[in-house]
């Protein structure tokens, strides 16, 4: 068995211990301040001696510390954890107990957590709306604020009632006691916080609903959103540049420029659509070879050109990466536009398909076109 430093002490960093069984390139240690993980924490990470701990695990009581590689160790070890790592871990574990009680308190009950991600989560056994995720936000915040203490200790499993637990333990023997204040109580054998204020803050940014109604709470707590918030502040504010605007005017002029986009686009989808039609009127009958200066009108011109019954359109495009060819095939027509194209797919070096009427593909060799349009042209009389 591993002495377990980390449940002493969540906050020792550095630690010297003697070294009792190495596997390859994995040592267990008499005692260990890195905590193996579970509970939906990770594991720690760090060093020892030096040498890089990639991972931590637990297996048959026992806490193993895997190294980069099998090296040759002395028998008493210095282990220094990864505090930023730790600590963050250490943040998001207890905002998820502080989480975790305040929707307890509207009537939610936690059934999963998971801090394994860059965004964390706990599942709700219960529908939940965005008004009720917000009261468990501030309640969970008025919480960090008041600075409550945090201590952990052990109790036998006959003394589980003598506690309000909002999860009933399930384990037997000893239970670890995470208790914030007279604010929650909960068994967890993780790290967390010596008070609730060292959380910082918590934010929920989504609700999901999965399966058998069930909702999943999207969070994060402390350093995250300091991150997370230069990121949206820096986003915002060069935003706010481009608009000529200040910050708080941001959402106003966003949802201007939406409206002006949205116009926009349907002005344009409707003179594409005036374009191919002036483009096809003289397209009527026979077979038609056209090559296009601008690769978004060959779709519109498609469809204009299958539309007309005792037409074949073979069309051509490119841009600055790929050429492009559309074929096109009336009611009356006895060819297959799929047969027609796949005759000028190898000189652009392309792949497509499609169907009688209509067939349509590209390639990386933009300087095939040419002979590619030709030689789908010359085969029309043998395929028809």
């Amino acid at each position: 068995m591993s002495q377990k430093l980390y449940h002493q002490n969540g906050y020792l960093a550095a630690f010297s211990s003697r070294v009792t069984q190495v596997q390859s390139n994995a040592v267990c240690l008499e005692a260990t301040a890195f905590y193996p993980g579970g509970g939906g924490q990770l594991c720690d990470t760090g060093s020892l001696n030096g040498f890089r701990v990639l991972e931590t695990s637990k297996k048959d009581g026992k806490i193993w510390h895997w190294l980069e590689s099998a090296v040759e160790l002395p028998e008493v070890l210095t282990g220094q954890l990864d505090w930023s790592r730790r600590f963050d871990h250490m943040q998001q574990h207890t905002g998820e107990h502080l989480l975790g009680q305040a929707f307890f308190r509207l009537s939610r009950d936690v059934i999963a957590v998971n801090m394994e991600h860059s965004v964390c989560t706990l599942d709700l056994a219960q529908s939940t709306d965005w008004a009720t995720a917000l009261s468990a936000e501030q309640i969970a915040n008025d919480a960090v604020l008041a600075a409550l203490p945090i201590q952990t200790y052990e109790i036998p499993d006959s003394e589980i009632a003598s506690l309000p637990f909002r999860r009933v333990p399930k384990v037997s023997g000893q239970i670890r006691v995470v208790q914030i204040g007279n604010f929650d109580y909960s068994a967890c054998a993780g790290t967390h916080t010596s008070r609730s204020s060292e959380v910082g803050l918590i934010k929920i940014f989504k609700l999901e609903r999965i399966k058998s109604g069930a909702t999943r709470v999207y969070f994060n707590c402390g350093v995250r959103l300091l991150e997370d918030y230069r990121l949206k502040h820096d986003f915002v504010a060069a935003l706010a540049l481009r608009f000529s605007s200040g910050i708080e005017n941001v959402p106003t002029r966003t949802l201007a420029a939406l409206e002006e986009l949205g116009t926009a686009k349907l002005e344009i989808i409707q003179l594409r659509s005036q374009l191919a039609a002036r483009i096809a009127s003289g397209f009527l009958r026979g077979v038609v070879v056209h090559r296009l200066e601008d690769v978004s009108l060959l779709a519109e011109l498609a469809k204009v050109c299958t539309a007309r019954d005792n037409l074949i359109a073979i069309l051509g495009a490119s841009d600055d990466s790929r050429a492009y060819l559309t074929v096109t095939c009336g009611r009356a027509i006895t060819a297959q536009a799929r047969e027609i194209l796949a005759l000028g797919l190898p000189l652009i070096d392309g792949k497509g398909g499609g169907k009688k009427d209509l067939a349509q593909g590209s390639g990386a060799n933009i300087a095939g076109l040419e002979a590619a349009l030709e030689a789908m042209r010359l085969a029309v009389g043998y395929l028809s």
